[in-house]
């Protein structure tokens, strides 16, 4: 029984975000770098691991509520660029089932205006990139989303649906 929990608690951490994993760019590097810089002086959100966990918690927050639209507002610009508010929202509300609430700690500040948080459901834990861009912090999509950024959105949900990752 705890096998099939535990699978179950992994299946809901690897599907509940289409962007859970190591995201693109991820450096696994074990570098830890003040927060202080140039760039915090005018910053709207501190450039510390503590704003870019809370940064990330309410990201999965709105995930976990269903504001898709939400979470397209606080993934990275390369996100928002290459794929549009509502094509997001669409292949979300076909593919993905929110919830389960997801619990969000702080892992380490790296290189590049980038921290690295680390995500819970169920007590299965999975790693996340939050960016630094315009003054607040931003998740990055994970390779296997980026991979389909551009696509058209009905492509993308077909792609989903033929690998087993649409949850509805």
């Amino acid at each position: 029984m705890k096998s099939v929990v535990g699978f179950l608690a992994a299946t809901a951490v690897t599907i509940a975000c289409s962007a859970c994993g190591p995201a693109h760019g991820a450096s696994g590097s074990e570098v830890v770098r003040s927060p202080a810089g140039p760039s915090t002086s005018q910053a709207d959100v501190p450039l510390t691991l503590a704003a870019a966990t809370a940064a990330a918690q309410a990201n999965l927050d709105l995930f976990t509520s269903g504001d898709f639209a939400g979470v397209w507002e606080h993934m990275e610009r390369d996100v928002r660029d290459r794929i549009s508010k509502d094509d997001f929202v669409t292949f979300y509300e076909t593919c993905k089932t929110p919830g389960p609430e997801v619990s969000v700690t702080g892992s380490r500040l790296q290189p590049g205006d980038e921290a690295v948080v680390l995500m819970t459901v169920n007590g299965v834990e999975r790693s996340r990139i939050m960016v630094y861009e315009d003054g607040r912090w931003n998740m990055q999509a994970t390779d296997d989303f980026a991979e389909h950024l551009g696509e058209p959105v009905q492509q993308i949900i077909a792609e989903e649906k033929a690998a087993g990752l649409c949850t509805k």
